[in-house]
């Protein structure tokens, strides 16, 4: 008897385990910042979102992070009330829309014939539209406006879906219906992609940032405002 229960335990085992997928972003290779160039070490930003942690605010927070490696000061979140001064402010708003895959249904069936949920994994396609505003705090201007997208291919799978393939004890019936309910997007992977893409497109950003404001020329200008406060009040803080 205890024998018995040992070999179904490990049968069970091996069925929840080895039923899924681990997460693969096949395009990611897309988002990776090939070069840097730094920023006045006394050059202060100011990161703001209106984004929630619904709505991608891990990209930003993977942004502010990168950008505190090329210059010297980055106040993220920044509040211009707190009284702490930014001479750039950077403003990022995150669109999320995440789609899933029609070949989900025939990943799903018949393709729990051939386990291909576990070693194909279901395919996913999480976009976000990435608006960023630069402002420079010394005249209020706008020194550059642009949007990104960012659009992934994703496989995974888990038990939370992969189960349906115990269609294999019975007819296919609930491979067959569950396929309909799989074509669309599991927002169970969210916090999973954010994390994994949080480092690179989060330095991907930060180099777009940091581009654009040294072809601005709005460096030179921010420079000789500094310059101009220090000649006129010598002793007083920037």
């Amino acid at each position: 008897m205890k024998t018995l229960r040992l070999i179904l335990l490990l049968i069970l085992s091996g069925f929840i385990f080895g039923c899924s997928h681990h997460l693969e972003i096949n395009n990611l290779h897309e988002y990776q910042a090939s070069s840097f160039k730094s920023l006045p070490k006394d050059l202060t930003i100011g990161v703001t979102t209106s984004s929630s942690d619904k709505d991608g605010k891990t990209l930003v927070t993977g942004m502010a992070s990168s950008l505190s490696k090329h210059t010297s000061s980055i106040i993220y979140p920044y509040a211009p009330a707190s009284g702490k001064k930014a001479d750039i402010i950077t403003n990022v708003a995150i669109h999320p829309k995440h789609e899933g895959s029609g070949l989900n249904f025939l990943i799903n069936f018949p393709g729990f014939l051939v386990w291909a949920p576990a070693w194909n994994g279901y395919q996913y396609y999480p976009t976000y539209n990435v608006d960023i505003d630069i402002l420079s705090t010394i005249d209020n201007s706008k020194i550059d406006t642009f949007s990104i997208p960012i659009k992934l291919d994703v496989n995974q799978s888990d038990i939370g879906r992969t189960w349906t393939e115990i269609s294999w004890f019975e007819v296919g019936a609930i491979a067959l219906i569950s396929g309909f309910v799989f074509i669309n997007y599991d927002d169970d992977i969210t916090p999973m992609v954010e994390q994994e893409i949080k480092g690179p497109v989060g330095d991907y950003l930060a180099q777009e940032v940091i581009e654009r404001i040294l072809k601005s020329g709005a460096l030179e200008k921010i420079q000789q405002e500094k310059a101009a406060a220090v000649m006129a009040a010598p002793n007083a803080p920037l």
